[in-house]
């Protein structure tokens, strides 16, 4: 199927625009790009001629960092993400159990503190008064810390047989758990809970997969665990994998990639060349590794055990000098401060070249690492959607806090600011990630916070597009409109440029095309 688009405003880069647009289904490319009055020269090259009547064209969407799998599955799970009150916290959760099949868990949440307007605590106590005799984990919406009831502590006969720390475990004066797990040990409860088939999970995906065409994404950088890929491959066999994913899997990984590689080489869907690290936790659970203390208390955050035991650093050398990417999750200053300089220690090591080095998060960054980005090439990949709550957190948590999300800073030393949305942390929406980035307006800010710190439109648009397809080394086949690239293209129903900052969010695709076929 030959398509073309008329009368529209297919947008090239910031101020330049066609008006027409040719695509092949056959080829998957874009196969004329040029004004409405030389498009009506080539109607009868193609099978479908469609009169966009002005609308605006922009490439597919990249998300950059995204969890397909969990997400997927979040999506059929408890839903708390908005959640005000502690009545509303309990009727969802009973809602929830009134559908629950016998021998599930109670399990999903996704809540954020800062959307609540009254205080209440949340531990097992307050978790078995709604719910004692049905398993209960209840996650944050950072998936770093989570409550449990005490029927769910259960599973775990003694935590004193792992090498768990205070900030992992938390207890009360009595030396008693709470119910509060972060990172290890909550990652442990989490894989004793039940699972799902691999039928139901690959419906979910695909179920997922559909909502992230309607959304205008075609592509994603997956931050893949090794037991996704059964997941992936199912799909891949059944033909309906309908989505570019560029696979991050674990640091582990590295050295099964030979086998991964062999596994899927039939299958040009999914591609395998980055690995992804924690170095530290999370803001709202004050694992975040920081220069400078918490605000009232003696604590600056953690590093991860795998960056305390040393195995990271060997690792990292490794992929490095066999030239893969690497990811690192780093959320706080200091942890972004290490990483720069181990892409010194890279440089030095290894020799000086340009790796794209991500650096996941970066959500603080102190003032003289700005300018590091750019001498080691360090991809920015940044989820503005995380404003939401991280305004309000970082302002109660942090002396610092206007460190925060600073992105225009990295883009005045020409760093590649590449976006994504951390999903299931929030939505996958593009909208609502690019209406943070312009507006900064999260709840208690109006104004907008930290407002020096606003986007515009255009570079957004880049961060999402170009820049994410320069970060996986396919600028030069997709990420943008020209002709001979991958027909990946979207259709809107509203001019983003010209709409006013309150509509962004609101934003709908009309038309999802993937390789030239339309698939929304």
């Amino acid at each position: 199927m030959k398509t073309l688009f008329t009368n529209g405003r297919i947008w090239l880069k910031k101020n330049y625009y066609a008006g027409a647009l040719g695509m092949d289904s056959n080829t998957g490319k874009i196969s004329f790009i040029g004004s409405h009055h030389d498009a009506l020269n080539k109607k009868n090259e193609y099978d479908e001629f469609i009169d966009l009547e002005g609308k605006t064209v922009l490439p597919a969407f990249n998300d950059n960092h995204l969890h397909l799998v969990k997400g997927a599955l979040v999506s059929s799970e408890l839903n708390l993400r908005n959640i005000t009150t502690a009545q509303e916290f309990k009727n969802e959760i009973l809602k929830y159990r009134s559908l629950l099949k016998p021998g599930k868990w109670i399990q999903g949440g996704y809540f954020s503190d800062s959307n609540f307007t009254e205080k209440f605590t949340i531990d097992k106590n307050f978790l078995d008064e709604i719910c004692s005799d049905v398993p209960m984990f209840i996650s944050r919406f950072d998936i770093h810390s989570c409550f449990v009831n005490s029927r769910a502590l259960e599973f775990i006969n003694t935590f004193e047989s792992y090498s768990f720390n205070d900030d992992e475990l938390i207890k009360d004066a009595e030396g008693k758990l709470t119910g509060e797990l972060k990172e290890r040990p909550m990652y442990l409860l989490q894989s004793m809970i039940p699972q799902k088939s691999l039928e139901e999970k690959a419906l979910d995906v695909k179920k997922q997969i559909k909502e992230l065409h309607s959304l205008g994404i075609t592509s994603v950088s997956d931050i893949t665990l090794p037991e996704d890929l059964d997941i992936y491959e199912f799909i891949l066999n059944e033909g309906e994998l309908n989505l570019n994913i560029n696979s991050i899997l674990p640091f582990e990984e590295f050295y099964n990639i030979d086998i991964h590689k062999k596994r899927f080489e039939s299958f040009n869907e999914i591609k395998f060349n980055c690995f992804k690290a924690f170095y530290d936790g999370s803001l709202s659970s004050r694992t975040a590794y920081y220069h400078k203390n918490y605000k009232n208390t003696n604590s600056r955050g953690i590093r991860t055990e795998y960056i305390n035991s040393g195995d990271f650093h060997k690792t990292a050398l490794n992929i490095d000098k066999a030239g893969y990417q690497m990811a690192v999750h780093a959320i706080g200053d200091l942890s972004v401060t290490e990483l720069l300089n181990m892409n010194a220690e890279l440089d030095l090591i290894n020799g000086v070249r340009n790796r794209k080095f991500r650096i996941e998060h970066a959500q603080h960054i102190q003032p003289a690492d700005f300018m590091r980005f750019d001498i080691y090439k360090i991809l920015a990949s940044v989820q503005p959607s995380h404003l939401f709550s991280d305004a309000s957190t970082s302002k109660s948590l942090r002396s610092d806090f206007e460190t925060t999300h600073n992105y225009p800073e990295l883009l005045k030393y020409n760093v590649r600011l590449c976006f994504g949305t951390d999903f299931p942390i929030v939505s996958p929406s593009p909208f609502e990630t690019i209406y943070y980035a312009v507006t900064r307006k999260a709840k208690g800010f109006e104004n907008g916070f930290l407002p020096r710190h606003k986007m515009n439109i255009e570079d957004c648009i880049d961060a999402y597009t170009i820049n994410n397809a320069y970060g996986t080394n396919e600028d030069e086949i997709s990420g943008s409109l020209r002709e001979g690239k991958r027909a990946d293209v979207i259709v809107l129903n509203e001019n983003i440029f010209e709409s006013p900052e309150e509509n962004i969010r609101s934003i709908k695709v009309e038309m999802t095309y993937k390789n030239g076929k339309r698939v929304y």
